[in-house]
């Protein structure tokens, strides 16, 4: 209780709410907070405790009896401790009292004893508590502390969090569970560290603090949800949750998911044929390895990459070493930002194997008293990791995205869009929604076409006239996909649609590099090469008119 009331008075005498107070001293030690309201003593003991000068039988038989003393009582405990010191000194044997020995002995023993105990009372009596003054945490400290000094991205919200799951209770259940004890595990962590190093909470901190409980509170309201939807339907939400951690499935299990799985088809073909379709799927673990390549995120050290790298960019950009947007500074600044990965961000401007030199820094304080802790951006910089690249690769943070990456996600766009047509989807259902997918994807393959290397492009066998007929089907392709019906849906079936965006994604990429070679690198057959989207004015034939795809509509 002693350690409960400790750090009860630490969060109390930092300006929380005193029911939060109780709730995090009970998280930080494990002790049941009591009931009704917490009365904090005016007096506490001493923070050192003393001893008084003594012979070493009277100190070390005080020590022995001490249980045994009544509080306030100095008389009672002086007769224990004379009696214990009666053993020590040959006067009378164990299971032997005070008068089995000379009383003139026993006085002089009980004399020592009275006046060793009032001392010891008058060296160790409580003292007023005042408020504990509070150190201020260093730059250093606070950057370690991102549960108190930022908010927590919500995982209910989170996109990171989301584009991994299927949409199955079992999947929410999993990932939610796995959120939430990720969190109170940081919390508590940085909490407790916060209280031994006594370390001053500011407002911010507070707010940081309340906020980040409410998250918390949030996510496991909703995983207790998901438990008793999983208990209703039969399952066991502790197996489901433990057999996800350890990345292992039961053949038992897996008989009963196929059983029930067959009962519900409607007849044998049905199944068979959605059994082979789901052979064709991508393992969803190559599909984590195609959204996040390179080697911050393969070497194991994902979350300590992560964290370096994160506080690591926040310096350099203060110190102008590289040049980024605003919304990118404050995510690594602030930390904790739902989609923003500082591992992208540093891989493009410091290089893919800067992280090999982090890697060997983590490597050599593993095992250290202090930690693998940031420290600080000199010596990273000392250690070769300088900028490849000043400037950002783009205006927006999906620029920071390898080509690879950018397939990937552009492939899960159309797996959504398959599913909202075959009304699968569960959160889009509307010609609305595939709109937006469409959006959507059109932007990630105008991202692709800026950031993909241009030497990728193998443009030997073009003549100016083949180039000019690709501008013309490419035209030709762009007035067909921006047509609609009346009520905002494209006139081209699904897959036509599918096929004739990506013929045009091709010819884009092709005209744009064209338009980077000296004039005289194509066969001169024909005349000048007109860029895509541009056409000549009907109006002023010496003139282009502007053009391009600016929605496209299904």
């Amino acid at each position: 209780m002693n350690k409960f009331l400790e750090a009860f008075v630490y969060f109390v005498e930092s300006g929380l709410p005193e029911k939060l107070a109780k709730q995090l001293a009970e998280s930080l030690t494990g002790v049941k907070a009591p009931k009704g309201k917490i009365n904090i003593p005016d007096t506490k003991a001493p923070d050192i405790f003393q001893t008084p000068k003594a012979k070493d039988d009277v100190i070390e038989a005080s020590d022995n009896v001490s249980p045994s003393y009544a509080a306030g009582d100095t008389k009672y405990n002086a007769d224990v401790l004379a009696e214990e010191l009666a053993i020590k000194r040959g006067f009378i044997e164990e299971g032997q009292d005070a008068t089995d020995m000379s009383q003139t002995e026993y006085s002089k023993l009980y004399s020592e004893a009275y006046q060793f105990l009032t001392e010891l009372n008058r060296l160790n009596k409580p003292v007023k508590r005042t408020p504990n003054v509070k150190k201020l945490a260093t730059k250093k400290e606070r950057g370690e502390l991102n549960f108190i000094n930022s908010k927590i991205s919500n995982p209910l919200k989170s996109k990171m969090v989301l584009q991994g799951l299927d949409g199955t209770t079992d999947s929410l259940y999993n990932r939610f569970r796995f959120e939430k004890e990720a969190i109170k595990r940081g919390m508590v962590q940085q909490m407790n560290r916060a209280k031994e190093n006594n370390l001053a909470l500011g407002k911010k901190d507070l707010d940081n603090i309340i906020y980040n409980l409410k998250i918390y509170k949030q996510l496991d309201d909703k995983v207790n949800q998901l438990s008793n939807d999983l208990i209703d339907v039969g399952k066991e939400p502790e197996k489901i949750y433990q057999n996800f951690k350890s990345d292992d499935i039961n053949t038992n299990d897996l008989k009963g998911i196929l059983g029930e799985m067959s009962e519900n088809m409607k007849n044998m073909e049905k199944t068979v044929k959605e059994i082979d379709e789901l052979k064709n799927f991508p393992d969803p673990k190559d599909r984590v390895k195609n959204l996040y390549q390179g080697k911050g995120y393969t070497t194991g050290n994902e979350a300590i990459n992560r964290s370096l790298a994160r506080q690591f960019l926040a310096d350099e950009i203060e110190a102008g070493t590289i040049s980024v947007r605003p919304a990118i500074y404050n995510a690594m600044r602030e930390g904790g930002h739902p989609y923003i990965d500082a591992i992208k961000i540093f891989r493009h401007h410091y290089g893919d194997n800067a992280f090999d030199i982090l890697g060997k820094y983590i490597d050599e304080n593993a095992f250290s008293t202090s930690g693998i802790r940031y420290p600080g951006r000199f010596e990273f910089r000392k250690r070769g990791v300088v900028p490849k690249n000043k400037n950002a690769p783009g205006n927006t943070y999906s620029h920071y995205s390898l080509p690879g990456e950018l397939d990937q996600e552009i492939a899960d766009v159309d797996k959504v869009i398959k599913s909202i047509e075959g009304g699968d989807n569960p959160f889009f259902k509307t010609k609305e929604d595939i709109k937006n997918q469409n959006i959507k994807r059109a932007n990630l393959v105008k991202i692709k076409n800026e950031i993909a290397p241009s030497d990728s492009i193998d443009l030997s066998g073009y003549t100016n006239k083949s180039l000019n007929e690709l501008s013309e089907e490419g035209n030709k392709l762009q007035s067909e996909l921006s047509l609609v019906d009346q009520d905002g849906s494209s006139t081209l079936p699904y897959q036509e649609f599918q096929e004739k965006s990506l013929r045009l994604d091709e010819i884009n990429k092709i005209l744009k590099e064209a338009q980077t070679k000296p004039d005289d690198f194509f066969a001169d057959d024909s005349a000048e090469i007109l860029p895509f989207n541009l056409k000549k004015s009907d109006d002023d034939p010496t003139k282009f008119a502007k053009g391009g795809i600016v929605e496209v509509f299904i």
